[in-house]
């Protein structure tokens, strides 16, 4: 059942601020928008612009309501959903358009990120052009005749509240301000009709429309909530747009509100190595047994069985993030959030049950195990050697590999990781698949080199980011002598500071050599031969062959 009302945006302010009518559904995301977004929604209700219907669900004093709720924030700081037995009064419930009610909210009743909402005066209304910003409070240009006369939104919204007279607000802030122009009487002109202009828009036009639906009383709640999440799914396939996992999410949070803080909690405990939302949710499915379950097929069981372990669930990623540190892969997770992280959600799945079937810690299964921690490190740099995640390297469907190394995975609940059993899936199903690392095979591993080169430089990021060939690419062409394979082998490359890489240039091998401050040092940090006839470009292949050695030799100890 469905009907419709219009309101003004003082109204909707007014029942979100004065009567705590408008609340959040536990299956709404967070506040998502920026400065930005929220800047041009006030821009297009001053243009006339139409901005969509909002929509949700209304419940009646005293019912039993269908989901936990939260209440807006006047600052966009995440609030706690609550779940109550019955309702004081009648609510809404926003399914849609939560983004454009907090903005509204937020910009004539509170701040974002220590910012107010101002108003330009002096905005163009001939042209029907109108300027908002966010500013510090101080900060705001002050009035500047022909610039900008940055006036509160906030303060500017109480004026009005109080005396429902545009003139007389316009000129009590007109005579605050001593316009000394010969544009005095355009300039006041421009304050009186934007004023008016806000007083009109903000408090009579009705642009605000709201749709309100029921749910079938007959049905039974599960029922009820199923329909609710499919139609925020539907509704969210517009404007913001949600992510697939984004609604799963949803859906899991309406089958248990406790799932809201649960996933807030994760998420925030694991920012520092990428583990964001959608990949959070992924984790879950893949610790229920079900990597690739549909979200139309979610049930209740997820939601339980999160609430139930949720424990065991944060030891788990806990226990991850400190098998990260000691395996030197910290760095490469926390410096991209780009990183493929399915490897590590197999690694969490190992983690949860190898530690519940043995009655363990989680944190045991990395700090005590040295044969799990063993073969967890070997899987782990192996599968980001061989890119086993890229587009295009054997899988197909893509989802092939998820499936077919969970499917292995379980057959090794509660046992040591079965590092072997896994590589011996990835050579089956992909194009290539290397198990080992030796001097012949360097070149064939994830034709990008990143990782590897990672490894050579045992994981330190911070100052050597300019991937660099070491004999220069343009000389070694210029000879004539060599495959572009070789030239662009991993065994000519190294990677330099942006001030060494400037100095290196293209100079070759033994001419930059003997312009290094500490050369010892460098050889042993660029895994360098230190016989210098391997330095000269014409003895360019020795010096690969003998490279590769020391390559193979410093991958093969961090394994």
């Amino acid at each position: 059942m469905e009907d419709w009302e219009n309101k003004t945006v003082k109204e909707v302010v007014t029942l979100i601020h004065d009567e705590n009518l408008f609340v959040l559904p536990v299956i709404q995301r967070r506040f998502v928008w920026d400065d930005e977004k929220m800047e041009l929604l006030f821009n297009s209700l001053f243009k006339g612009y139409s901005f969509g219907a909002i929509i949700g669900l209304e419940e009646d004093k005293h019912a039993e309501p269908l989901f936990a709720f939260r209440k807006f924030s006047n600052d966009g700081t995440p609030q706690n959903s609550e779940e109550v037995q019955q309702l004081q009064h009648k609510q809404f419930f926003v399914i849609d358009g939560q983004q454009r009610l907090q903005t509204f909210y937020i910009g004539i009743y509170g701040t974002w990120e220590g910012k107010n909402l101002y108003f330009d005066l002096f905005s163009d209304f001939e042209s029907n052009e109108y300027e908002f910003k966010f500013l510090k409070p101080g900060k705001e240009k002050s009035f500047v005749p022909s610039e900008n006369f940055w006036y509160s939104v906030a303060k500017l919204y109480v004026f009005l509240s109080e005396t429902n007279d545009s003139g007389k607000v316009a000129d009590k802030i007109n005579a605050e301000f001593d316009i000394k122009d010969t544009e005095k009487i355009k300039l006041t002109r421009r304050v009186e009709r934007n004023i008016q202009h806000f007083y009109q828009r903000i408090f009579n036009d009705k642009t605000i429309g709201i749709s309100k639906v029921k749910f079938d009383t007959s049905k039974d709640v599960t029922e009820n909530r199923q329909w609710m999440v499919e139609l925020f799914r539907r509704l969210n396939s517009e404007g913001m747009r949600l992510s697939t996992l984004d609604l799963v999410a949803s859906k899991l949070k309406g089958f248990d509100y406790r799932m809201e803080n649960f996933l807030d909690d994760i998420v925030e405990e694991n920012k520092d190595i990428n583990l964001d939302g959608d990949k959070i949710v992924k984790i879950l499915l893949t610790l229920t047994g079900r990597p690739l379950k549909d979200i139309a097929n979610l049930s209740g069981d997820e939601s339980n069985f999160a609430i139930k372990n949720s424990d065991r669930i944060k030891q788990t990623l806990q226990a991850l993030r400190i098998f990260l540190q000691k395996s030197g892969d910290y760095n490469w997770f926390a410096s991209n959030k780009n990183r493929s992280p399915i490897s590590l959600y197999l690694l969490a799945y190992h983690i949860f049950y190898f530690s519940e079937r043995n009655s363990i810690h989680p944190l045991d299964v990395v700090e005590k195990s040295a044969e799990n921690f063993s073969n967890m490190k070997k899987w782990l740099k192996l599968s980001w050697l061989n890119g086993i995640w890229r587009r295009g390297c054997g899988w197909t469907p893509s989802e092939k590999g998820i499936k077919e190394l969970h499917k292995e995975l379980e057959k090794f609940q509660g046992k040591v990781f079965p590092a072997e059993e896994l590589f011996n899936v990835c050579i089956k199903n992909l194009h290539k698949f290397y198990s080992t690392v030796k001097e012949k095979n360097l070149d064939d591993f994830d034709p990008d080199q990143e990782y590897m080169l990672y490894l050579m430089y045992d994981g330190n990021l911070s100052s050597r980011r300019v991937a660099d060939h070491i004999q220069p690419k343009a000389k070694l062409k210029e000879m004539g002598k060599f495959t572009i394979e070789e030239i662009n082998s991993i065994a000519n490359l190294e990677r330099l500071s942006s001030s060494d890489n400037s100095k290196k240039n293209d100079k070759t091998l033994n001419k930059w050599l003997p312009q290094v401050e500490n050369q010892q040092e460098y050889l042993s940090l660029h895994l360098i031969p230190e016989d210098s006839n391997t330095w000269i470009i014409s003895n360019f292949k020795k010096f690969l062959t003998e490279r590769k050695k020391l390559i193979a030799a410093k991958i093969n100890q961090a394994l």
